[in-house]
């Protein structure tokens, strides 16, 4: 069993191994971090504080993944709290004050939790205080009659009403009148911080964290395209000193792969009639199942000169076999193509491409760009020549490679542009026909 701790501003990594000695202790978690993480069943994800702003927050489907396989995942405190309080129900377990706030309504933004901080390697030291945090702490005061329900709810307004960034409890000074230095006295002596606290609870009580079990409702429909394409985004393997995802070498097969374009179409139409891409009937059967749901033999084509038969099969590979470059995913690679040495060129060549990219002038980032240094007509130049094609097949060869449209492509292709100038398309092994 290995326990998994993201955290941040909440608690230090050696409070975290003084109460769960062995954890792996990560940074606060964010979109992608996982779908990494090599979790099995029986281990334990315990989420603490999270990223929201720097980066895409962790989805909810990232954690249900992970209850689905029979990880027990836990929430306090921050992003933990709230995930948790959302995704109780399916058997992601939520510890302490701020969980059940959430859970229990009393409070719903993202911005009770939120708060500067400095980065790791100052020790995450924070920058602001959580109005969840000043929340409870005047919810104490007035527990203990150091100030009225009235001025308690008057000091939660004004710490609301500042930016999470801004907030403190010195910037309560004086927004109460006499109430904030009566409260802000008391507090000196009566320190409080939930977040920690929570953090704290929740790892003193994993012994009794556990998966989804049968009184947890089930998690449907984890595995939707996005979070297959999410996948493939957060994992991948080590060439050098670069990371290179999975992505990054399915697109390279699907760019620059001589053979994709044949292979993609074939496993496309088998899949249209529901057969193995080896059945030899299978355009047939792409052909009749077509028909008979009413796809006419004059689909267009934009090559002049086919058969209704080829003019119609390729309107079925392109209709069925194109995405957006958002969804690029591993159904996109024929099984044929999935071989470790395919990956393993293509990794190389990405890792090459991005020693000659590190090289290039950067752009200039204030200039609001969707690309970072080539242009439209030299990417695709550069995979025309590639791909043999001259300017009026281009986009059809772009369909042909996977991709729905010229613009998306040149989102995913526009990185390898200066790789393929440089070193020329990558030596893939040769395949049996």
């Amino acid at each position: 069993m290995t326990d998994h701790v993201f955290v941040g501003p909440s608690l230090d990594a050696a409070t975290v191994h003084a109460l769960l000695p062995g954890a792996h202790v990560h940074p606060p978690v964010a979109h992608g971090d996982l779908l990494a993480l090599p979790a099995a069943p029986g281990d334990r994800v315990f989420l603490i504080d999270g990223l929201f702003m720097q980066a895409a927050p962790v989805r909810h489907r990232e954690i249900l993944a992970l209850l689905e396989r029979g990880v027990a995942v836990a929430g306090s405190s921050s992003m933990g709290a709230l995930r948790a309080a959302e995704l109780w129900r399916f058997g992601m377990r939520g510890i302490g004050e701020v969980f059940r706030l959430y859970a229990e309504g009393v409070i719903d933004g993202d911005d009770e939790v939120a708060m500067a901080y400095a980065p790791a390697d100052e020790g995450y030291r924070a920058l602001s205080e959580p109005l969840v945090n000043i929340r409870l702490a005047l919810r104490d005061a007035g527990a203990a009659g150091v100030i009225t329900a009235e001025e308690e709810q008057s000091l939660v307004d004004a710490a609301r009403a500042l930016p999470f960034r801004a907030r403190s409890y010195r910037a309560l000074a004086g927004s109460g009148g006499p109430a904030s230095d009566t409260f802000l006295d008391w507090l000196h002596h009566h320190p409080r911080d939930a977040k920690a606290a929570d953090a704290r609870l929740l790892l003193r009580s994993a012994a009794t964290i556990a998966p989804p079990g049968p009184a947890d409702d089930p998690a449907l429909h984890v595995h939707s395209s996005f979070y297959v394409a999410w996948q493939v985004r957060s994992t991948g393997r080590q060439v050098g000193d670069a990371w290179i995802s999975e992505h990054d070498i399915i697109v390279v097969l699907m760019l620059l792969h001589p053979q994709y374009p044949q292979l993609h179409r074939r496993d496309t139409l088998a899949a249209v009639a529901g057969v193995s891409p080896a059945d030899p009937r299978a355009e047939r059967l792409a052909l009749d199942a077509a028909r008979e749901r009413g796809i006419l033999d004059h689909a267009w084509s934009p090559e002049p000169g086919l058969d209704a038969d080829e003019r119609l099969l390729r309107v079925l590979a392109r209709g069925f076999g194109t995405v957006g470059d958002q969804a690029i995913a591993g159904h996109l690679l024929p099984a044929a193509l999935d071989t470790e040495e395919n990956w393993r060129v293509a990794a190389q060549f990405i890792a090459d491409a991005e020693l000659v990219n590190a090289r290039l002038p950067r752009p200039d980032p204030h200039v609001p760009q969707t690309r970072r240094r080539f242009s439209d007509e030299r990417i695709d130049g550069a995979f025309a020549k590639a791909w043999g094609v001259d300017a009026a097949g281009f986009e059809t060869a772009v369909w042909d490679r996977g991709l729905r449209s010229v613009e998306e492509f040149r989102v995913v292709a526009e990185r390898f542009v200066a790789g393929l100038r440089m070193f020329g398309t990558p030596k893939f092994p040769r395949m049996e026909p």
